[in-house]
């Protein structure tokens, strides 16, 4: 036995493998943003629309400065980060109420976002920076990036964590030890078994990495048809009858009674075997 799988194995395990990633982009796309709402936390860099029905003048764009403030007309400087917009809302109101009108109606509307970005790198579809608009999970940061590559992508992601933030809007710095922290996660797991625990959060500044399948391959040369290189399977076993077929076998000149075979074990050290493929 090859120490994997040979090509004729490996054209079955092949087309499995990708059978089993489009399964896992088809649930990508039935899992992202499944739990999607409004609690997207306000950060600074954020242009946000904020109006109150029935008091002239004060509808206005405000960007959220550094510090986490605005400046609204009457009420002067506002905490913004950190809130919602219907927590925004509600602190706005309480602020006017009794003073400037009753019960009144305020919005508030993020028209551009700024303040926080991930990046989703590797074997996906478009690899890149984006921008977080609400609370986001990895498999919502693969969705943002147009899903697996499905020729390319490993069987696991790699979350890097960058300890800038504990989640949006959130500028409070992480706990000592926890900043630059990798996870590594298991996308079968995820997606297949259904361990949505391993749907880890995604915070600004985070970097989620799908590393590219390392691709293993055995030779087959001598006196067969098809001399060459040939890829291995992920998952499977590869006999010495398989690899001759997918080499297209013996020709007539071969001596199969004094095949060899040749390894090089975990040292390096090269391993020579006599094998009789009649």
């Amino acid at each position: 036995m090859v120490k994997k799988s040979a090509m004729l194995a490996l054209m079955f395990c092949f087309s499995a493998l990708l059978a089993q990633n489009q399964d896992w982009n088809q649930k990508i796309q039935e899992l992202s943003f499944k739990n999607a709402g409004n609690d997207y936390r306000l950060g600074p860099g954020d242009l946000i629309t904020v109006d109150v029905f029935g008091i002239e003048g004060f509808g206005r764009n405000l960007r959220i400065s550094s510090s986490g403030t605005v400046t609204l007309p009457y009420l002067g400087v506002v905490q913004a980060s950190g809130l919602t917009t219907t927590d925004l809302e509600a602190s706005l109101a309480k602020m006017l109420d009794g003073r400037f009108i009753k019960n009144p109606q305020v919005s508030v509307f993020v028209a551009e976002y700024r303040s926080q970005s991930v990046f989703v790198l590797g074997a996906v579809q478009k690899p890149g920076q984006y921008q977080i608009t609400q609370p986001l999970r990895l498999i919502d940061a693969i969705g943002l990036a147009g899903g697996l590559n499905l020729e390319a992508a490993d069987n696991f992601a790699i979350v890097q964590k960058k300890g800038a933030t504990n989640g949006p809007g959130d500028t409070t710095p992480v706990a000592t030890g926890q900043q630059n922290e990798s996870i590594k996660v298991n996308l079968k797991d995820l997606l297949e078994n259904g361990k949505l625990d391993l749907n880890v959060q995604i915070a600004g500044g985070d970097v989620v990495q799908i590393p590219e399948r390392q691709i293993q391959r055995f030779y087959v040369i001598g006196d067969v048809n098809r001399p060459g290189s040939y890829e291995l399977p992920r998952e499977a076993n590869v006999f010495i009858s398989q690899a001759l077929a997918e080499a297209g076998g013996p020709m007539r000149t071969a001596k199969a009674s004094k095949a060899v075979l040749v390894r090089w074990d975990e040292g390096g050290k090269r391993q020579e075997m006599a094998v009789n493929v009649n």
